[in-house]
Formats: C-alpha cells, sequence, structure tokens
C-alpha cells in the first residue's frame, strides 16, 4: 500500500513517483524542494515499531562512505510517518539489466562485480555484513557506475563472529546463512551467486524450495559455469567456484581477496580501461595452449574452435 502519493509534500519533500515496493519498505522517488535535487524516500512498512528499530537500517547505512553504496542522507519523521531519504541512483537494478540481456558480457560482468565486491569490503571493513546482496539489490547507473542499497537486513558484527538470525534471499543465501550463522563469508557466497548469474543467466542453484537449494548447497552440488558457458576464463571459473565453497572458511575470507584475485586475472590494478585486453590475452592463451570441447570435454585442435570429436563449435 502506497504512504504517499504522486504530488504531495511531505516536509521539504514533493512525490515525484512510487520506484518500488519490497518485504521491509517502499521506496519513493521525490524532489528535495529546499536544494532542488531528486532524493529517494524509503518508507519502513512497520511504522508502529519503536524508533530505535526504524533506525537500524538508517544508522547501519550512514556508518558508511563509499562511492559504490547508496549514500544516506537523513532520516525523518514527519506527520506521524517515519522514512529515510537516500541519493537517488538514476539507472536500473541488475536484476532489470539481467531480466532484458539474461547473460552478461565476462568483461561487464567482472567489471560489475569488482565494484560490488568494493562496496563489501567497506562495509566488512566496519563491520558490517549486507546478508541481502542480490541483483535487485544493486543499482547500475546510467553511467555503469555499481551502488549496493537495501540494508534492511544488515547487522553489525562487533563482537560476534555471525549473525544469527535466519534471513535473506535463498538463491543467494550461504549454507551457513539458513542456519542463522551468517558471518562476513557468507556476503563472499552471495557475491559468487551473483557473478554466476551474470555469466550463467541464473543462479548456481536455482530451485523454488529453500530446503533443496540448502542441501543442493552443504553438498556442493554446483556445476561450475565454464561447463556451462565456455566464454568464461578458467580463471574467473576457479575465482566464482571458490566465492561458492560449501564451507566458509574455504572460500574468499575478505572481499579484498577477491579484489586482488579478480586483477591478477586482468594482469592490471583496477585499471577497468585495460580488462578487456587482459581477457582477450587469457583467453589467446588458453586456446593457443589447446582447449577443452565445452560440449564433449575433449581437447580442441591447437587454436581451433571447432570439435573433431562432436562437431560442436565453442
Amino acid at each position: 500500500m502506497n504512504v504517499f502519493l504522486q504530488g504531495q509534500k511531505v516536509g521539504k519533500y514533493e512525490i515525484i513517483r512510487a520506484l518500488g515496493s519490497g518485504g521491509f519498505g517502499s521506496v519513493f522517488l521525490a524532489k528535495d524542494i529546499w536544494l532542488d535535487i531528486k532524493v529517494a524516500l524509503k518508507v519502513p512498512h512497520k511504522q508502529s515499531q519503536e524508533l530505535y528499530k526504524l533506525l537500524k537500517e538508517p544508522r547501519l547505512q550512514a556508518a558508511l562512505d563509499h562511492p559504490n553504496i547508496v549514500r544516506l542522507l537523513a532520516a525523518e519523521k514527519i506527520d506521524k510517518v517515519f522514512f529515510f531519504v537516500m541519493e537517488y541512483v538514476k539507472g536500473r537494478t541488475l536484476e532489470k539489466i539481467l531480466q532484458k540481456e539474461k547473460v552478461l558480457d565476462v568483461v561487464l560482468a567482472v567489471e560489475y562485480i569488482r565494484q560490488v565486491a568494493a562496496g563489501v569490503d567497506h562495509a566488512h571493513k566496519n563491520k558490517i555484513i549486507h546478508r541481502d546482496l542480490r541483483p535487485s539489490n544493486i543499482m547500475v547507473s546510467e553511467e555503469g557506475q555499481v551502488k549496493i542499497t537495501d540494508f534492511g537486513t544488515s547487522a553489525w558484527l562487533a563482537n560476534v563472529s555471525y549473525a544469527t538470525t535466519r534471513i535473506g534471499s535463498p538463491p543467494y543465501m550461504a549454507p551457513e546463512q539458513f542456519q542463522g550463522k551468517a558471518g562476513f563469508a557468507a556476503d563472499i557466497y552471495s557475491i559468487g551467486c551473483i557473478l554466476y548469474e551474470m555469466v550463467i543467466g541464473r543462479p548456481p542453484i536455482y530451485d523454488p524450495d529453500p530446503f533443496k537449494i540448502l542441501e543442493k548447497a552443504q553438498e556442493g552440488k554446483i556445476t561450475p559455469p565454464r561447463l556451462k558457458n565456455v566464454r568464461v576464463p578458467r580463471e574467473l571459473d576457479e575465482i566464482i567456484m571458490h566465492c561458492l565453497a560449501a564451507k566458509s572458511e574455504e572460500r574468499f575470507q575478505r572481499p579484498g581477496d577477491l579484489l586482488k584475485a579478480l586483477a591478477d586475472i586482468r594482469g592490471e590494478k583496477h585499471h577497468k580501461s585495460e580488462i578487456e585486453d587482459i581477457l582477450g590475452r587469457i583467453r589467446a592463451r588458453e586456446r593457443s595452449a589447446g582447449d577443452l570441447c565445452g560440449n564433449c570435454r575433449r581437447p580442441l585442435p591447437l587454436r581451433s574452435r571447432h570439435c573433431p570429436h562432436c562437431g560442436e563449435t565453442s
């Protein structure tokens, strides 16, 4: 149910239109009349909660200041309606992009995930775990800048090793998260799921039954992305599977480690203008060494994409 209506004035904010609604709140595009800028207003559904509970999400977000995280501007309570004000990102969610494109080019997928990991790294350094990283919570601006949003399920892990609440989106949840033991490595797993989906077209484990997702995740029953898309370089395939390890201690332990691994396969330190050239060289090196057919897994002739065994062309 919409709390605000188009054209309505709420304090110094004029409502332009509704942007969307989720499990925890509704988001509206508004104009800050005083500053003459567009902003996003998030209104929690549970307005009856005590103020300290309503302030949990904005306080978490206010502790973060990073170009890959949506910036919190203010928290307000006007006419008995509590809401908080965030920067407005003109663009689309990664979910909308994937709905249209299905599968992204490897170069673009790596660049998006690099920005996601950079934002998560900043959050983790501030002892904050997101717990609900998924394509719908990632905004991509018209300029290609990635912004993580929706910290409604986030938690501070200042003096504890994991958050105990069982919460999240099943296709992107680490096995331990289902059991109420989400530590920082759970966000790494979610990042792996998002990267997998960008290069394959769907999350690594997709099932309407959350218990089946948990069962397969615990058993590590995930098909390496390279077996589904031969355009995924071996090095990137290994990085994704490292993120998706069933045991949290076997994953990258920090987003910074993931960023370093991504920089290593690109052969540079975060100069995204060179990424396409680097990945091209990786693919060329693989082909020159004699690749495997993505269909029958038999060796391909040197510098050839056509398999003489099954007839497939990769």
